[in-house]
């Protein structure tokens, strides 16, 4: 798990097996493990969490996944703290 710090520290861990040639049929996943290590506010569904994993299955949803996560991290960047 790897560990970003600041006043909170968030563990992060990220898992696939690369495109698998089709659906979630094929075996094709990631999944993405976000934990709490130390002071991290987190929440999930209107729920307080220590940690959350997520999964996508599938060639075309790991695309989609990715386009997705480019769209969120460009909208953060954009009003980042220097």
């Amino acid at each position: 798990m790897k560990e970003f710090e600041q006043c909170n520290i968030l563990g992060c861990e990220v898992y696939h097996n690369g495109y698998q040639g089709g659906d979630a049929g094929h075996g094709g996943y990631v999944t993405i493990h976000f934990k709490d290590i130390c002071g991290t506010s987190m929440m999930l569904n209107g729920k307080d969490v220590k940690e959350f994993k997520f999964t996508f299955q599938g060639d075309s949803e790991r695309d989609t996944l990715i386009d997705a996560l480019e769209y969120v991290l460009n909208e953060l960047k954009k009003d980042q703290r220097k």
